[in-house]
């Protein structure tokens, strides 16, 4: 299956770290406690850089840090919704074609302006340096028109309703850098000026860097903002090791990590990630083309439990691919709830049919709904006429024989519906190295049983995982996407394998949107759409984590663009 992702810095795959005993990280903790426990400075750790210019480096950890040195035009808040950094104000224009810009007053590091030139030229810097982690965020760019030094204008080459939030590129100093080149823009003495709410104060490849509060802030920053140290380690195992030996102070963790860190020694902070978790069908299958039986298998599964037990509760259920703070997510929206019963009745309805049989079946559903009317009054004339006539013995004989009538149904047709799901044993694909969906797996499995449907897991991994999903050799399929920092949902619903009529007038609606509101108002209505037709099914979105040295007091709120958002509240003991 595809996965969307945009660059290492914003969509941050989880660190794999060996695993050590309770005892042995103990001892570490103990055996190292004092090293940091006296410094006044915030201890942060990055991988050794080969760059620090943030529009060509390429790991995570040293963008983490260069979010702290560079603000770009736009930025990412702790929900995942895009907010205005150096953009003062913008107006995008009304064919979605172009936006017009101003930018706040703010400066660079070394207290010249940033100015509208800088933006041209970073957007240029990243259209020549096709290897950068933000291209994809400017290839819809066609050019830049300054008006002058804090005015311009950003011109598409084509409409798209998610322009303002590929703008979240660092905007970096023509004047420092001077070049497009590659080699003249990854010189070290050309990217020690920054915009951002720290400046560097100093700089050696192998020591790290030490930042301080950039009194010059356009922001308003707190008065006591706390100089950072920022240590250089060989690889991203170490970045772990050095918070729990206490050397440095915050960590991104990965769910294999936490059992690791003790609630004495550290604080953990637990945000939504990325990682989006659904079940697919394929539409091959002539049963699942029926969206009663889609509805069957939508409710007889337990996702609560799924959430509870498959992800240990380390995740957040969630109805659509998109995050559950966004502001195009419809929290409104009630989602298909776990319920035998209906999930029964649903398989009722459902038939066995070919393809041709289908075609038919939906040509006469079409002819019936023009002349539902009419049938409707003429049974309903016809009965009360009926019902006149009757004498109150003819009543008594016909509910006796009714309900006789019905038991005799109803027996027929839980035969009839045990006979239709004898044929039925579906096959769920699944990760086998993905402990999660396999455990989640089994629990559909059990799901399905109660309500009569056979199924059974296939595990597979690697290139025969992949030709497995592209061939659609399953019926049910566990997958796990990376949500693209910009709100587009369109890429996991195409690979869903469904479409229709109305579920592409959405998405051709969503292309042609201009405005938050129109946004909103399509999503919501894609999303009702997509729920009620259990095109495919949302599981939940993976939680991530920050693991925090206690001696460090404060809150932050990380997001995977920026693990160190809120980092200037960060206060430390006094001396």
């Amino acid at each position: 299956m595809k996965k969307l992702k945009i660059l290492p810095i914003i969509l941050a795959t989880l660190m794999v770290a060996s695993g050590c005993s309770k005892s042995e990280t103990t001892e570490t903790k103990e055996s190292t406690v004092q090293s940091s426990l006296n410094s006044q400075e915030i201890n942060l750790s990055m991988v050794k850089p080969i760059t620090i210019n943030p529009l060509l480096n390429k790991d995570r950890s040293v963008g983490y840090v260069m979010n702290l040195i560079y603000d770009g035009l736009f930025t990412i808040d702790e929900n995942y919704n895009v907010v205005p950094q150096l953009v003062d104000t913008y107006q995008i224009s009304q064919d979605g074609m172009s936006v017009d810009m101003k930018l706040k007053d703010a400066n660079w590091h070394d207290k010249t302006p940033v100015t509208s030139q800088d933006v041209d030229f970073t957007i240029r810097l990243i259209q020549k340096n096709v290897d950068s982690s933000y291209y994809e965020l400017v290839k819809n760019i066609s050019s830049v028109s300054i008006q002058n030094e804090k005015e311009f204008t950003i011109k598409f080459k084509q409409k798209y309703p998610f322009s303002i939030d590929t703008l979240i590129f660092p905007i970096v100093s023509e004047n420092k850098i001077g070049t497009v080149n590659t080699k003249d823009a990854n010189e070290i003495k050309k990217n020690l000026i920054g915009n951002g709410p720290y400046k560097i104060d100093k700089y050696e490849e192998r020591e790290g860097m030490i930042l301080s509060k950039n009194e010059d802030y356009y922001n308003e920053l707190p008065k006591d903002v706390k100089d950072i140290k920022v240590g250089v380690v060989p690889d991203e195992n170490a970045l772990v090791s050095m918070v729990m030996a206490l050397e440095s102070d915050i960590a991104s963790i990965s769910l294999n990590d936490l059992s690791k860190f003790y609630e004495k020694q550290f604080n953990l902070t637990t945000y939504e990630g990325r990682g989006y978790e659904n079940i697919i069908f394929n539409y091959d299958n002539p049963y699942l083309r029926d969206v009663n039986f889609r509805k069957a298998i939508a409710h007889a599964i337990n996702r609560e439990r799924i959430v509870e037990e498959g992800y240990m509760s380390d995740a957040t259920l969630v109805n659509f691919p998109l995050n559950s703070n966004s502001k195009y997510y419809d929290k409104s929206l009630k989602p298909i709830k776990y319920d035998k019963d209906k999930a029964k009745s649903y398989l009722e309805k459902v038939k066995p049919v070919t393809d041709e049989e289908l075609k038919q079946l939906e040509n006469k559903q079409k002819e019936n709904q023009k002349n539902a009317k009419k049938d409707s009054k003429t049974n309903t004339k016809a009965v009360e006429t009926k019902q006149e006539t009757e004498t109150e013995n003819v009543k008594e004989k016909d509910i006796k024989e009714s309900k006789e009538k019905e038991q005799e149904q109803a027996i027929d047709k839980e035969a009839q519906l045990k006979e239709k799901l004898a044929k039925i044993d579906l096959k769920i694909l699944v990760n086998k190295n993905n402990t999660e969906r396999v455990k989640s797996a089994h629990l559909i499995v059990e799901n399905l049983k109660t309500i009569g449907i056979k199924s059974h897991i296939v595990e597979l991994e690697g290139q025969a995982l992949d030709d497995a999903i592209s061939s659609k050799k399953y019926d049910l399929a566990l997958v796990g996407w990376e949500l693209s920092i910009i709100p587009d949902a369109r890429e996991i619903i195409n690979n869903s394998g469904y479409s229709d009529e109305k579920l592409e007038s959405y998405e051709n609606s969503l292309i042609n949107a201009t405005t938050e509101e129109q946004i909103s108002d399509i999503y919501k209505s894609m999303q009702k759409y997509i729920n009620d037709n259990v095109i495919f099914i949302s599981l939940a979105i993976r939680d991530e984590y920050i693991v925090t040295n206690r001696r460090v007091q404060g809150k932050i709120s990380p997001n995977e663009f920026d693990v160190y958002e809120g980092i200037t509240n960060l206060k430390t003991p006094e001396e």
